[in-house]
């Protein structure tokens, strides 16, 4: 090779297509701390002491991002979001102290304390993970599988049936019909998910399964949206809230938005996700101002999906080996064999 022959170009890193995922359980946690909270909440460790699966989840996350190979680092913890995740943080404490501890406000400061705990994991550690969205994505596939599977069960045994197990939900979760408003974040992300091209027959079936799950528990129990719920904007409290909510989800909209067009073969997820963090916004402005365990945990995933990606090289390049610990491909993938830089 003469020093004016251009360098061989290196092999791209074959690794398993978007379409076969990238299994990452600590992701996986919050979603299914979601059901069990639902379904089967953690009994209590004494009287009026508990702690939730997503509690659980939470430390989970935070311990796989902070502790052992891997880890991230310092300025790897910051988002473009931090001021308003703190002033919504802020806002449960003052709340939770005004009433004096009551048991529904410290439920809601305990579950955005979680939600934010699994929004920074995962957002800090898989920011170095080209494939980080193909990490988050069968998330949501679990929690509508798993809600779908919940409400169809109950279906079978009738519309009062349905009805009163959406009532219980709502109390474990503190949230206002918040199992059909789960179901249907959780049902656009994943349609997105099933648009794009290649994807496998699951998320086409999980959408449609999320889809009539939605539809079922409306019509047993409804939706909760309502042009009275404007009203609670009167609180201070809830007014304040809900500014700080919106300007959130606003924020993230417009990075899911500049991704669909930044990573075009995965443009189908983050039109879904530009969609649903405003869908999150109606639904808490029109069903009650608290969409509970359900919306929190769900806007937490999909943001920390969002903030991964920004940051992440793009797919096809070569990871540092250290961001590749704690996750499990779904096929086989290759590595980038070294350039040759020797000249003759």
């Amino acid at each position: 090779m003469t020093p004016f022959d251009s360098l061989p170009t290196p092999a791209v890193d074959r690794q398993a297509p978007v379409t076969r995922g990238l299994w990452c359980w600590p992701a996986l946690l919050p979603a299914a701390a979601l059901a069990i909270d639902a379904a089967w909440p953690l009994p209590e460790i004494r009287p009026g002491v508990w702690v939730t699966a997503l509690d659980v989840a939470a430390l989970a996350c935070l311990a796989w991002a902070a502790l052992g190979r891997g880890r991230a680092h310092g300025r790897a913890w910051g988002t473009p979001v931090d001021g308003r995740i703190f002033a919504g943080l802020a806002l449960a404490v003052l709340h939770a102290v005004r009433t004096a501890g009551a048991p529904e406000p410290m439920l809601w400061l305990r579950q955005i304390a979680a939600s934010g705990l699994c929004f920074y994991a995962l957002a800090a550690r898989l920011r170095r993970e080209p494939r980080a969205p193909d990490a988050i994505w069968p998330a949501f596939a679990l929690i509508v599988l798993a809600l779908a599977g919940f409400v169809l069960a109950f279906a079978t045994q009738g519309v009062a049936a349905l009805a009163e197990a959406t009532r219980v939900v709502d109390a474990r979760w503190a949230s206002q019909h918040g199992l059909v408003k789960a179901l249907l974040v959780g049902t656009v992300l994943c349609a997105g998910r099933a648009s794009e091209p290649g994807s496998r027959a699951l998320w086409r079936v999980t959408a449609l399964v999320g889809g009539v799950a939605s539809i079922v528990c409306a019509f047993a129990g409804g939706a909760g949206l309502d042009m009275s719920s404007l009203g609670s904007l009167d609180e201070p409290f809830y007014f304040a809230t809900t500014i700080v909510a919106f300007t959130f989800l606003a924020g993230l909209t417009r990075m899911a938005w500049a991704l669909s067009r930044e990573r075009a073969a995965e443009a189908g997820r983050w039109r879904s996700a530009a969609a649903a963090f405003p869908l999150i916004a109606v639904l808490l402005v029109f069903g009650g101002t608290t969409g509970g365990e359900g919306l929190r945990a769900l806007a937490a995933l999909a943001g920390a999906a969002v903030i991964a990606t920004r940051a992440a090289p793009a797919p096809g390049t070569r990871r540092e080996p250290a961001a590749a610990a704690g996750l499990e491909r779904g096929a086989e993938g290759g590595t980038v064999p070294p350039v040759n830089r020797r000249a003759a």
